[in-house]
């Protein structure tokens, strides 16, 4: 069942007792999961609200619940960006809808941050060093954050692991070009390119999850997915961008704030995690039994088959 935002205010106002709803926005969020809406109260107050849709969504708004709720107000105090509270949660078709707080800011889409970037003036604040700082910030976060929640911790052979896994899927579709699976086939069987630290991630990090305000970076949002597992995971949004410059100054930059120098091959996983992501939404389409998103994928896939053999990364 899908809820409208004027339904969405309506478990606000039953969520936080004196809250009092006069108007309600869309807010962008993953269809397919969530109904989200941006509620405005009397006060001139704004709220998040997120409903899932399936028991899935319910189980990444709970792991969100937890892990926002580990986020100390000593924690929260020291760190470079503002991180959503949750203040109530309502139950709804046998679910719970969680309402967050909401800071006004805006989002760009990650062409539009690779352009302010290069508007930047030299000597100027730039987006593309506050996004590798922002995620150095969360990579040097204490695994005990995660390990005291109960969210996952991965090795880095359980995170090549789990991607064999969604290999077998993804073969199991018959939708694959065989080109790709082969690439993919042997950067998972590299074991060398699967050396690395594992650290808390954020999981799902991308620009809709990243709030500007005045082109700074004021808040992250869509903590659902974080755990203990490869940072390069943090990076793969960074491919949809047509800019490899952009890309490649969030990576030295990261490189610069962390205590650490990252393994060699971060790139790499972050680039293979990029071309796989198209091989999870088809795998998705097809468990949805979704036409249009099988459809979508496959066209995706083969377009980036033909890339990739443009430019010589495919034999044959």
């Amino acid at each position: 069942m899908t809820s409208t935002p004027l339904q969405l205010a309506a478990i606000v106002s039953a969520g936080v007792p004196g809250l009092y709803p006069v108007a309600a926005l869309p807010s962008a969020d993953d269809a397919l999961d969530f109904d989200s809406a941006i509620i405005i109260d009397s006060a001139d107050k704004r709220w998040r609200v997120r409903a899932p849709k399936h028991p899935e969504a319910s189980v990444r708004l709970e792991a969100e619940h937890v892990i926002l709720q580990s986020f100390t107000p000593g924690l929260r105090a020291r760190l470079p960006f503002l991180v959503p509270t949750i203040v109530g949660t309502v139950p709804l078709d046998g679910r719970q809808a969680f309402i967050y707080t909401h800071n006004p800011g805006s989002h760009y889409d990650i062409d539009d941050l690779a352009d302010l970037s290069h508007r930047t003036r030299e000597g100027q604040p730039n987006i593309a060093d506050d996004i590798a700082r922002h995620i150095a910030t969360i990579h040097v976060f204490p695994t005990t954050i995660v390990e005291d929640a109960d969210l996952p911790v991965y090795t880095g052979q359980q995170v090549r692991e789990r991607r064999l896994a969604e290999l077998d899927l993804a073969v199991a579709t018959g939708k694959v070009p065989s080109g790709l699976l082969t690439r993919w086939e042997e950067q998972l069987n590299d074991s060398v390119m699967w050396d690395f630290r594992p650290r808390v991630i954020h999981g799902d990090l991308n620009e809709d999850n990243l709030v500007l305000d005045q082109k700074k970076i004021v808040e992250i949002t869509g903590w659902s997915e974080v755990c203990v597992g490869d940072p390069a995971a943090d990076f793969a949004w960074l491919y949809a961008c047509e800019d490899p410059l952009f890309r490649e100054r969030v990576f030295a930059a990261y490189r610069e704030e962390m205590p650490q120098e990252p393994d060699r091959n971060l790139e790499a996983r972050a680039n293979l995690y990029a071309e796989f992501g198209l091989a999870q939404w088809l795998i998705r389409g097809v468990e949805l039994e979704d036409r249009v998103m099988i459809s979508e994928a496959v066209s995706m896939l083969d377009h980036l088959e033909a890339e990739l053999r443009t430019v010589g990364a495919l034999a044959g």
